[in-house]
């Protein structure tokens, strides 16, 4: 019998710790954002200050995180996998936050 070769492949690749870090800010931003639709469905005409200021902190938080996210794109020697991940959902994200700042000021002047 013939044996098979096995292709193994050695590599001295590492996760992207700033990719990482990237996922896991656009994740907590997207919990923010849960608690905020929430709230402004619990707290009606009363949730423009929740809303205002978690709105704010967390797409300040996804703004860092989209740049982290393209840094870790430019890293050598990296698995890909993780940034671009990282880079996919806080541009979704940001899309996110962005509607909902839209809605908002649509809703002031009509």
């Amino acid at each position: 019998m013939r044996r098979r070769s096995r292709n193994v492949k050695f590599t001295n690749k590492g996760y992207s710790r700033v990719g990482i870090l990237s996922l896991a800010l656009s994740a907590l931003s997207l919990v923010w954002l849960i608690y905020a639709v929430c709230q402004a469905f619990l707290l009606g005409e009363k949730a423009g200050n929740v809303l205002g200021g978690v709105g704010m902190l967390a797409l300040m938080l996804q703004i860092c995180s989209l740049v982290f996210a393209a840094r870790a794109l430019r890293e050598e020697d990296v698995f890909r996998g993780i940034p671009k991940v990282a880079a996919g959902f806080s541009v979704v994200l940001l899309f996110l936050w962005a509607a909902v700042y839209g809605l908002g000021i649509y809703t002031i002047f009509v």
